[in-house]
């Protein structure tokens, strides 16, 4: 792999750890929730904190197929279903840039659509790594 795809496969995982981190203070009630889900509330009911227990599950899923994608992590059983999950979840990020700088809060826009963006760019340049 080249340079390029080991960095770029770092700052997307190091950013999935990040959000991860986000959405578990999100679960645990922390008032940060005008960062997320569009800043209707500031703490999450519970029907929200399971939405980002989910996310977290999904940023560790993310994590593992961009790891798989980059060969930092080999011997993967499903080596193929990790490459597609990569590109699904670039175009997935792509489309959350967009609706992140959509968003009706202030705070989600400043705040997560330039994370989103970069998450996107890296996973596009780890998903056309040859």
């Amino acid at each position: 792999m080249s340079i390029i795809t080991l960095i770029s496969a770092g700052i997307a995982i190091l950013i999935f750890i990040g959000l991860s981190i986000f959405q578990f203070l999100l679960v645990l009630g922390k008032p940060y929730g005008k960062a997320a889900y569009g800043g209707k509330y500031e703490v999450l009911p519970n029907n929200m904190k399971i939405l980002s227990g989910l996310a977290i599950i999904i940023f560790v899923i993310a994590s593992i197929f961009v790891a798989v994608r980059a060969e930092i992590l080999i011997n993967f059983p499903f080596p193929d279903l990790a490459n597609l999950g990569v590109w699904v979840l670039a175009f997935y990020l792509a489309l959350n840039t967009v609706a992140n700088f959509l968003s009706e809060s202030k705070l989600e826009k400043q705040i997560m659509t330039p994370i989103s963006l970069t998450a996107c760019i890296c996973l596009f340049l780890v998903a056309f790594a040859l």
